[in-house]
């Protein structure tokens, strides 16, 4: 708590900041504001920061100034409303419209009136109503069960965030139910805060921090139900063989998150009236989710449709057996929900066809690829370049077996053969989570003599991200060398379409992402043993642009089917058919 002397020191210092304002004396300001800054966080402080940052033309600055207040207090009238004015000038909008109606709600009368004047503004310069930017609650309320929900974030979160961001636009209201998070499994970031509106209803019901006996009885008896007869005496043999941890690590299945799945399953109707909900939707991963959501349809009657972000039983970096008894428990159980479920989605056409295959019925089953979200798009520059450097950029993290390293083997080869001036090449290789790994891949660089042109990237906001993705001459995809990645789409990769640049993927021949990028013209995928491959594509792609020449960059052709908003409106028409589906079956 402040003492009054500081009180009294803040209060002076805003009163001279205002008056330098008025004074046009913007620069000493800003640096008045920032050595202040340095002993004392204080959210009017930074709002005054970013205004005088705002007007001297440094956008950037403003903007984190602004975000730097509303760390300090998130309902700071001044902070939201600069960030609001920030985002439009960015064009931004509907995040700008989202912050305007915050500054409105935290301020005064007077900061109320300058939010509807710079709407109504807004709203002439999209030739937009406010209304179709932001739609108001719909009637139809579906039941979002996704344990990985903002703060927590990465790409298993994109696809629930932008579905809750659009299903408004098409007739259903959102109620998400995840996990509690705790600070420590925060992730750094504000994107996802600034996209959904503040009254989505998101209900945060907490994991368990101990396990007792009658828990680990209460996962059997609920997991037995989904196995088949022969399977479930398979199971109890075995569980009454083993010691309590090995019955908990048993009966955590899918993963120890199943145990929160079941008691959100019966504590549900106490968080929400579950009698409005019209549907369940439930994703993975995790699994868990799925089985949330089947004991939810079991004790409440309604449509259910599960999505599956990525495949299971047939997920090969998954099972590196099929004779364990853990994927026996994966078939049964996701034979269970598949055939419980009122429909069931996949995101890509081989998942779809692995599930036809295992005889689940054609007109349960529907595919809704991940894709872009346009808005995330406004104001960046798309066919900006570093005219001074050929840049190389991989954007997003690195791990497991998805390296840099035939990149990185590449760019050596053709600066000591002569083919590449060092000093025009620059490789950003994305980031890993993992301190040890990244450090391991800095000492690698620095060993290949690649130090100042290969740069691991710190985590990165993921408007930040796209900035940096878009000044690309060459944009990297990573799969990784198994022929297990042949069916899967990295989340990135519509982005990438939606950045239209060159894009070259290392994995292996023939899977989906080849043919998508043979589709859209797109790029090209190259095995990752193949060094020469890659580095006459990259040779290739640097002459180029060092001639400046134009005629292998592709043409722009149609992506919208990848349009988040448009994605969503088929989920909405696959919540439709479930509810028609469910209700025939009762009457």
């Amino acid at each position: 708590m402040l003492t009054d002397d500081y009180s009294n020191y803040i209060e002076e210092f805003l009163k001279n900041g205002e008056l330098l304002y008025s004074m046009g004396q913007y620069d000493e300001l800003a640096s008045l504001c920032r050595d202040f800054l340095s002993e004392l966080k204080n959210e009017k402080v930074y709002a005054m920061l970013s205004s005088a940052e705002y007007t001297l033309g440094d956008i950037e600055a403003a903007e984190k100034s602004a975000r730097n207040g509303l760390m300090v207090n998130p309902k700071s009238p001044e902070s939201l409303f600069n960030l609001a004015c920030i985002l439009s000038e960015k064009g931004v909008y509907a995040n700008a419209l989202r912050y305007f109606y915050r500054a409105e709600r935290a301020g005064d009368a007077e900061t109320a009136d300058a939010c509807t004047g710079e709407i109504i503004k807004l709203e002439k310069l999209t030739g937009k109503k406010a209304e179709e930017l932001m739609p108001p609650k719909a009637k139809k309320r579906a039941l979002i069960i996704a344990a990985v929900f903002p703060p927590g974030s990465g790409s298993g979160a994109q696809r629930t965030v932008k579905l809750v961001k659009y299903l408004r636009f098409h007739g259903w209201e959102p109620v998400v139910v995840t996990l509690t998070v705790s600070e420590k499994q925060k992730y750094p970031g504000y994107e996802y805060f600034d996209e959904l509106p503040d009254d989505i209803e998101v209900i945060r019901i907490e994991e368990k921090e101990t396990v007792t006996q009658k828990d680990i009885e209460y996962m059997k008896d609920r997991l037995l139900p989904l196995l088949s007869s022969e399977m479930q005496k398979t199971f109890i043999e075995f569980y009454n063989k083993l010691t309590f941890e090995q019955q908990y690590e048993l009966c955590s299945f899918p993963e120890q998150l199943v145990l929160w799945a079941f008691t959100v399953a019966d504590m549900i109707d106490e968080y929400t009236n579950i009698k409005t909900i019209d549907l369940i939707y439930s994703t993975s991963g995790p699994y868990s989710d799925h089985m949330a959501a089947y004991y939810i349809n079991l004790l409440h009657n309604k449509p259910w449709v599960a999505d599956f972000r990525d495949e299971w039983s047939n997920n090969p970096t998954m099972w590196q057996s099929g004779d364990t008894l853990r994927f026996r428990m994966c078939r049964d159980v996701e034979k269970a929900i598949i055939n419980t479920a009122t429909k069931v989605i996949c995101v890509t056409k081989r998942s779809l066809d692995n599930y036809l295959q295992l005889g689940f019925p054609s007109d349960k089953l529907s595919c809704i690829t991940n894709g872009f979200d346009e808005e995330d798009f406004d104001g960046i520059d798309l066919g900006g370049n570093d005219i001074d450097r050929f840049m190389i950029v991989h954007n997003g993290l690195l791990y497991a077996d998805r390296s840099p390293m035939p990149v990185l083997h590449a760019i050596r080869n053709l600066i000591k053969r002569g083919k590449v001036d060092s000093k025009k090449i620059r490789f950003h290789m994305g980031c890993f989570a993992n301190i040890d790994e990244r450090n391991a891949l800095e000492h690698e660089v620095k060993r290949m003599g690649l130090y100042t042109i290969a740069v691991a990237d710190n985590y990165m906001e993921h408007r930040e991200s796209l900035l940096l993705a878009s000044t690309a001459n060459v944009l990297i995809l990573l799969l990784g060398a198994s022929k297990d990645y042949a069916s899967m789409y990295p989340a990135k990769i519509f982005e990438y379409l939606r950045l239209n640049k060159p894009v070259l993927s290392l994995g292996p021949s023939g899977s989906i992402v080849e043919e998508l990028l043979k589709k859209t013209g797109a790029g090209i995928n190259l095995e990752f043993s193949d060094a020469d491959a890659i580095e006459k594509e990259i040779l290739k792609r640097y002459h180029s642009w060092h001639c400046n020449d134009e005629s292998i960059v592709r043409e722009n052709i149609d992506i919208s089917i990848f349009d988040r908003c448009q994605l969503v409106e088929k989920h909405a028409e696959v919540f439709d058919r479930a509810v028609q589906v469910y209700t025939s079956k009762s009457v």
